[in-house]
């Protein structure tokens, strides 16, 4: 005769197997997604979004990155670049832009104010590539901004992931 003890320790021992064969796949799904994320994001990082570069048919657009990107005082190696979008009447297509490295990109970037020093450059934006949750949080972040300028006599910015007094900024 089975006594209870015993029957409650086998019926243990078959949990605690099936229990640990669980954690070994949602640890490989959690490991393959971080992996994945990870990938993306080396790839995102060496990638500009230019927005406001006229779609002109006689000139090349590589010719016409590079030259928008010397207005910014850099003169990157450009891997690649395209129009993203679907073509249609009277709007501008983004540009896609893969550079060499994520660190010429933040280069790029910190040097992207210069565009509105050059007159014909001053309506083009360069952008990080962000994904499709980094562009719903930057959007919450620039209508938080947009909220706050309507304080006058203050400057608000965007500083990592929130919006700061321009007062409160270290240099």
């Amino acid at each position: 005769m089975k006594t209870f003890a015993s029957v409650l320790q086998k019926d243990l021992k078959s949990q605690t197997k099936e229990v640990k064969s669980a954690a070994s796949v949602l640890s490989a799904k959690k490991v393959g997604e971080a992996v994945k994320q990870v990938v993306e994001k080396e790839e995102r990082g060496k990638n500009l979004i230019m927005y406001g570069v006229p779609e002109e048919g006689d000139q090349l657009l590589g010719e016409c990155v590079a030259g928008v990107l010397e207005k910014a005082g850099q003169k990157p190696r450009i891997s690649e670049c395209c129009r993203i979008g679907l073509r249609r009447e009277g709007a501008v297509r983004p540009v896609k832009v893969t550079l060499s490295s994520s660190s010429t990109v933040m280069e790029v970037l910190r040097n992207a104010r210069m565009l509105r020093e050059a007159e014909c450059c001053q309506w083009i934006f360069i952008c990080p590539d962000r994904t499709v949750e980094q562009r719903k949080a930057q959007k919450g972040l620039v209508d938080q901004l947009k909220m706050r300028t309507d304080n006058p006599g203050r400057r608000y910015r965007i500083r990592g992931d929130q919006v700061v007094l321009c007062e409160d900024l270290v240099p």
